[in-house]
């Protein structure tokens, strides 16, 4: 076997590692597994809520979209702060987003979508999130 073909079999295992551990990381709970439970007060609600986003385009119009899992069966308010920086300025935007509660043991998702001035830039955001 020549080095390169060890070196890309190394590399496909290492990456199949990756990938087969983030799928493990977002599967719901195993049968008999209790569900995470909301943090007390407004936080990340880190062990309930997982966050994913990114610019897409939808039709002709580019955004920055954040989708939220609840993967809790109590619901969450969420209030969602993102602040876009791009070549043709800024835009920033601010919402609340009800999750409901993950009661079929299927995560809930929603999402909030940012009108912005052009596909790409720079992105900051954060959470707050309370238990109802």
């Amino acid at each position: 076997m020549t080095d390169f073909a060890r070196i890309l079999a190394g590399t496909a295992l290492i990456l199949g590692g990756v990938f087969a551990s983030a799928a493990l990381a977002q599967s719901p709970p195993a049968a008999g597994q209790k569900p995470p439970v909301p943090d007390e007060g407004t936080t990340q609600q880190e062990s309930c809520i997982s966050d994913g986003g990114g610019f897409k385009m939808i039709g002709d119009t580019p955004t920055y979209t954040i989708e939220l899992t609840n993967k809790c069966e109590q619901r969450l308010k969420c209030q969602i702060f993102v602040y876009v920086i791009s070549a043709k300025g800024p835009v920033q935007g601010h919402s609340t987003l009800t999750l409901p509660g993950n009661t079929r043991g299927k995560p809930v998702k929603e999402s909030y979508v940012l009108k912005v001035k052009m596909l790409g830039g720079m992105a900051q955001s954060t959470r707050e999130c309370k238990a109802m």
